[in-house]
């Protein structure tokens, strides 16, 4: 068992990618331009995808039972589309094996509790796999008060499924007789960008033969970027703590103000409270005077 600190970076290896966009939109061709892809067809659609590769057609969960590390061997992506239709063979597989997960055809809370746990359980297998992923969806509009929501078109709790397993969820739109993905959330359309992305132009077809692979190895270093900025941020704050339990007066404290004061982002906080947790420690009070801490009276 190895348990990962907060001082240490977290790599992400093998991201998940979900991209959704109205049919047309040439999501299946995005499919195809991720790293050495394997597409899982769903939707019996690939034929119509543009800079079409290695495509495995898929008819029942008995099919996707059948891939194992062997089969993946070749591939660096496994491209599921679409990941609406994915999960709803694998309800269907559920209810097969155990009826009373199901209702009317859908599936109970039960059952939709088992969906969540084998869908996390099967995107788990691939990354270990070593393989990255990426989730293909329609697009569907909901309505939230007056305003219309875009967002994957994905039925029931599994929508949040997806979401949860998704580490970039993008937005393929048309903006005039240009295409763009947009991984912000916005008034809009759903999205997920820890990389802090602006939208971005997909080139035409025949010039985006390896757009996603470009973006999916760029969300890869952002996510790790991230993880060591994180990992960072809690080495320093552990730092000054160390620090500040060696204070035994006001006048270390006071010298201390300072560099504290000059800290910045979401560091600055965390270390103020710290300073002050530890002058409350030692009896010291604020001092809105002379702006530093000073001993209470009577607390020796």
């Amino acid at each position: 068992m190895r348990i990962i600190k907060a001082t240490d970076a977290i790599p992400v290896e093998h991201p998940v990618f979900c991209i959704f966009g109205q049919p047309g939109i040439g999501k299946s061709s995005l499919g195809y331009s991720a790293k050495d892809p394997l597409l899982l067809d769903f939707d019996e659609g690939a034929h119509r995808a543009a800079n079409r590769k290695d495509t495995l057609l898929i008819k029942s969960w008995a099919d996707v039972n059948e891939i194992d590390r062997d089969a993946l061997a070749p591939y660096s992506t496994v491209t599921v589309d679409t990941v609406g239709r994915c999960l709803d063979l694998l309800a269907l597989d559920i209810i097969d094996a155990n009826p009373k997960m199901g209702r009317d055809g859908n599936l109970t809370l039960q059952g939709y509790g088992a969906l969540g746990t084998r869908f996390r359980g099967w995107i788990t297998k691939l990354r270990a796999f070593g393989k990255d992923v990426v989730l293909i969806a329609h697009h569907k509009e909901d309505k939230d008060g007056d305003s219309i929501i875009i967002r994957p078109d994905i039925t029931g709790r599994s929508y949040g499924e997806v979401m949860k397993s998704s580490d970039f969820v993008g937005f393929v739109y048309m903006n005039g007789k240009n295409r763009y993905i947009d991984f912000n959330p916005t008034d809009r359309w759903v999205g997920k960008n820890p990389a802090n992305w602006k939208p971005l132009p997909i080139p035409e077809i025949g010039k985006a033969q390896s757009f996603l692979a470009d973006l999916m190895d760029k969300g890869r270093a952002a996510l790790g970027s991230i993880s060591a900025e994180s990992a960072q941020i809690t080495q320093q704050v552990d730092d000054w703590r160390s620090a500040f339990e060696a204070y035994t007066t006001a006048e270390e404290c006071n010298k201390a103000l300072p560099q504290v004061t000059a800290l910045t982002g979401i560091v600055a906080p965390q270390v103020k409270k710290l300073l002050m947790d530890r002058a409350k420690a030692l009896k010291l009070e604020w001092s809105p005077q002379t702006k530093a801490f000073v001993e209470l009276v009577g607390a020796k």
